[in-house]
């Protein structure tokens, strides 16, 4: 057995549940019914002075995820340390289908475009007539729905995403080393036809979802291992020892969400059976209509798929901010 299986075992083994629910539940929790569906979804509302105003918040995440993808930044967001920093009123709703949120009841024909529109309607329930939302993988095309469609104008006033498939508008022999390097990580990615070495979890979810989630909803290692997978290999290679102790904690906890709340591991697959193919990302966001007409920032991490450059993503959407990460911080273009 491997030294990085080993210290997996280890951590299965040391896991604490008890503690992971605690953590989930210091944040306050709802369900709400929108067109016929039960949508769950954490509202932690800011603690500011009376002559500050917070800024609602809608966090929406993507697969393999939960809303406790969020974990390390709703307390924070909504109570910065600093008294002079924005404050906001943190909205993370469950995708329909995944954890305590029901899933539609024709889900073959249940969009991320449908899920925009769930969401905009708790926002606007809330209280909040305007808001802001932020989104990165399957939760990009949420957001990107709510910042593209006129008929959300008047409530979701700005977006932000760490995901947007997009290609520079100049030759490839202008492109920058970033650029490079996006297009570098979504080959090695999606592979090419009969090659498409990562990409057979997505295969199997957009053609045999109900196969093969029903046969991880009672296996919660099935699970670990399928969602682990993706943990393990989208993320800073400084995490793949599995010696960061919180990383490991975080994932496990995501598992057990999906375990405790079968059948979700199931239909949380349904995004992938219902929406736009990994092959065709970048011509989905660069029709006229999913346009991003509202103000758009941007963060470019490394080791996302598609860590590009702001003048890619202005294809696709109104970027007015972005922000390039790299191993040691903040980086150019």
């Amino acid at each position: 057995m491997s030294l990085v299986a080993n210290k997996h075992l280890h951590r299965l083994d040391k896991f604490d549940w008890t503690a992971a629910q605690q953590r989930i539940s210091a944040w306050p929790h709802y369900t709400t019914t929108i067109e016929d569906l039960r949508i769950h979804f954490v509202h932690q509302k800011a603690k500011t002075p009376s002559s500050k105003k917070a800024i609602p918040l809608l966090l929406v995440y993507g697969w393999p995820g939960s809303f406790y993808e969020f974990s390390r930044v709703i307390t924070p967001l909504a109570n910065p340390s600093s008294p002079d920093s924005i404050a906001f009123d943190v909205v993370v709703p469950s995708l329909p289908g995944y954890c305590w949120s029901e899933v539609d009841h024709h889900p073959k024909d249940w969009t991320l475009q449908d899920t925009a529109r769930i969401f905009n309607e708790l926002m606007l329930r809330l209280g909040y007539t305007e808001y802001v939302a932020a989104g990165g993988d399957w939760g990009h095309w949420v957001v990107r729905e709510l910042g593209a469609n006129p008929k959300y104008a008047h409530s979701c006033k700005a977006i932000h995403t760490n995901m947007c498939p997009s290609q520079p508008p100049v030759p490839k022999s202008e492109w920058t080393e970033r650029e490079k390097t996006a297009q570098a990580m979504t080959d090695w990615w999606l592979g090419e036809p009969g090659h498409e070495e990562h990409m057979g979890y997505a295969i199997e979810m957009r053609t045999r979802p109900q196969t093969i989630g029903i046969a991880f909803s009672d296996n919660p290692v099935g699970i670990l291992s399928f969602v682990g997978e993706k943990y393990y290999e989208l993320v800073d290679p400084k995490f793949h020892s599995l010696d960061d102790v919180r990383f490991v904690d975080d994932v496990l906890t995501t598992v057990c969400l999906y375990y405790f709340t079968s059948p979700s591991i199931m239909t949380s697959m349904l995004c992938y059976y219902n929406n736009v193919r990994h092959e065709d990302y970048v011509e989905f966001n660069n029709k006229k209509e999913n346009f991003i007409e509202r103000p758009m920032g941007f963060s470019s991490y490394r080791y996302d798929i598609t860590p590009t450059s702001q003048r890619a993503v202005r294809t696709t959407g109104n970027c007015e901010w972005f922000r390039g990460m790299c191993e040691s911080g903040v980086s150019s273009e």
